[in-house]
């Protein structure tokens, strides 16, 4: 291609093509100028001396496809331009481009990446300023129980043992894993000591974990049941899944998938009440070792944390969760979707997957926030599964009902109690003025009957009555049963702190598995008519069940016990109580004594037989010898004690050993 004459004058030079060697003697605003509108589609417009002339898109060129961004006057569509000898340039015509046959723009059009088909909204909604009515739904009657539990038994039952014995079991794998040379192993005692050393710690919080063994703020309550080392070490290597299969699993959650999964299988047996309510809740977590994983929500007492969506009845009992992961959030919950389901919005989905493990869907209403509401999921509940809702509904996710705009209900001139509502095929839609706009969806309650509520006025600086709709107060009394479960976690804390992102988790299952129990002590002991224990003294007892779990008592008992006085000759020894003799909570162990004195267990008046060995609990002689145990067999409790011999006793699953050597003093 030929240049043009002149080229070293830059108001000269003319672009020919955007391949052409000459554009590397372009000026940098111009170069700047083609990149950001396009370097292919655009033109070149050609700098000269006298008035700047353009070049204009060919004749009968159709530019309606264009956007107006596009159609910029300072540029033109880049020709073919045939340089002259006087240095302009003249543009050759464009032949005209045959037709394209329809069949080839078909397959063009096949080939585009198909686009998201819009929602399909079905029949158009007709609203009418009716009033809508429902039957009540049947009243929640709790089982009267035969007696009333111990506060432990309901802890188990939230908690149970199956699960803590994974938990030992992935503990001590995890120590191995991490040094295969190891001694270190917990065993369930252990594991339920650290647990009641723990919830201890939630009721007597201390600045920090050394403060409770310290010289001077030292908790007997704590100390006497385990070392400071040994309590650290178990919370170091606390864990609750293989780490050699978490690559294969997508499951963001998957360290501590099994003890949600546990623990939301216990929780779904305990019967619902038909109010049910849906909530985020936030477990605090400041660090950054879990990534995107920590969430923000600034209306929650935890503010950073974990973001937990939970299904819960109105006393607090939580039911279900749904731990939020992104991309994976439903599918590492078990609970399926079907494809109409899966075409809803995420929050709707969250609200699907809670509901389907309602056991009497269809004599339950759910009650949820703004987050989740809309027409769609509220018209899906009633046709599919006959569910009702009840929620607050953000304005742009009600089906454009014709009421009260945003702008009339907040003007100074209207006012606080001024509603409107309207009705379609047994869906209530209403807006309703408080200090803002409130707007509600409901297929349950209605707007009948009405009541007032107070509130402060400032202008009178007194409280005033103003309006209120039933769907109002059916909302703020049957809605916080999500909250209620919130302050009772949040009541008695465990402190969890770790550089691990996970264990902080495990804390908040302790505080909601003893909230829930006592939720579910507290239901057993109104039936009963009896009055229930408060929550901290609920929690104590727990963690003194959980704290003698052991077998033994304090490391501060051992060491104080009485001497034994050896009975003078021909003296008797006095067999003790049963409470002292099958209290396992006392550490019974044998005691070795230089004289020998007749055995309380085997020795008859025609068959004595004698031993040095005497129990330091009990105060009585017993054999043990390779022929006899009676030491074990004296302690072994009524269900298994017998005449048979000891043999049989070993072999028996409630018999409690003794004969081994006893654990050291840690």
């Amino acid at each position: 291609m030929e240049k043009v004459s002149n080229p070293e004058r830059p108001q000269d030079r003319v672009a020919l093509n955007h391949s052409s060697p000459i554009v590397a003697t372009w000026p940098m605003a111009l170069i700047t100028k083609h990149i950001l509108h396009g370097f292919a589609t655009t033109g070149c417009y050609r700098k000269a001396a006298g008035p700047r002339t353009f070049v204009a898109p060919p004749v009968g060129e159709d530019n309606s496809d264009l956007d107006d961004s596009d159609r910029d006057p300072d540029y033109v569509v880049e020709e073919d331009l045939i340089p002259t000898a006087s240095g302009s340039a003249t543009r050759i015509q464009p032949e005209e481009m045959p037709e394209e046959d329809e069949d080839e723009d078909d397959e063009e059009e096949d080939k585009a990446p198909p686009r998201k088909k819009a929602r399909q909204t079905g029949t158009p909604r007709v609203w009418k300023k009716e009033y809508i009515s429902h039957p009540p739904l049947p009243e929640y009657h709790h089982p009267v129980p035969e007696f009333l539990q111990q506060p432990h038994e309901f802890f188990m039952r939230m908690l149970p043992i199956e699960l803590l014995e994974d938990m030992v079991y992935q503990t001590n794998l995890y120590a191995h894993q991490k040094d295969v040379s190891t001694t270190f192993s917990i065993d369930i005692h252990d594991l339920m000591v650290f647990t009641g050393i723990v919830l201890y710690m939630g009721v007597m919080r201390g600045p920090s974990i050394d403060d409770y063994w310290a010289l001077d703020t030292r908790m007997p309550q704590i100390t006497e049941y385990m070392s400071s080392k040994q309590f650290r070490q178990i919370r170091a290597l606390l864990h609750f899944n293989n780490n050699e299969n978490a690559k294969s699993s997508t499951d963001r959650f998957y360290k501590v998938w099994p003890l949600f999964s546990g623990i939301t299988k216990q929780f779904l047996q305990v019967k619902a009440t038909p109010t049910q309510s849906i909530d985020e809740v936030m477990v605090g977590y400041k660090g950054t070792m879990a990534g995107n994983l920590r969430q923000y929500i600034a209306n929650k007492p935890d503010k950073f944390g974990y973001k937990l969506f939970c299904r819960a009845s109105i006393d607090g009992f939580i039911h279900d969760i749904v731990m939020y992961q992104g991309a994976t959030t439903f599918s590492s919950h078990p609970v399926d979707l079907c494809e109409d389901e899966d075409q809803q919005l995420i929050s709707s989905k969250l609200v699907l997957v809670l509901a389907k493990t309602i056991q009497d869907l269809k004599n339950s209403t759910i009650y949820a926030d703004n987050y989740f509401t809309s027409i769609q999921l509220v018209e899906f509940l009633r046709d599919k599964y006959q569910c009702r809702y009840v929620g607050t509904a953000r304005p742009n996710r009600i089906g454009n009902p014709p009421l009260m705009s945003k702008k009339e209900m907040e003007k100074k001139s209207t006012p606080r109690g001024t509603l409107d509502y309207v009705s379609c095929n047994g869906v209530l839609a209403m807006c309703w003025k408080d200090n803002k706009q409130v707007t509600i969806l409901s297929s349950d309650a209605g707007v009948e009957p009405l009541s007032t509520a107070k509130r402060w006025n400032k202008d009178t600086r007194k409280k005033v009555e103003i309006q209120c709709l039933a769907v109002i107060k059916e909302y703020n009394g049957k809605m916080g049963g999500i909250d209620k479960s919130d302050m009772l976690t949040h009541l008695y804390k465990t402190p969890m702190k770790s550089r691990r992102w996970y264990i902080r988790l495990y804390g908040y299952i302790i505080d909601l598995c003893t909230s829930n129990a006592w939720v579910l002590y507290k239901r057993d002991a109104i039936a009963l008519l009896e009055k229930p224990m408060p929550l901290k003294d609920f929690r104590l007892k727990i963690s003194t069940f959980a704290r003698i779990y052991k077998n033994r008592p304090a490391r501060m008992l051992r060491n104080t016990h009485e001497p034994f006085v050896l009975p003078r000759k021909g003296q008797r020894t006095s067999r003790p109580s049963d409470n002292l003799r099958y209290d396992y909570s006392k550490f019974h162990c044998p005691e070795f004594v230089n004289q020998r004195m007749t055995c309380k267990f085997c020795s008859t008046k025609d068959d004595i037989h004698r031993s040095r060995w005497i129990c330091n609990v009990c105060k009585v002689a017993l054999c043990l010898n390779n022929d006899r145990n009676c030491f074990q067999d004296f302690h072994a409790g009524p269900s298994s004690s017998s005449a048979s011999t000891s043999a049989s006793h070993a072999a028996s699953p409630t018999s409690v050993t003794f004969s081994e050597t006893p654990a050291s003093t840690p």
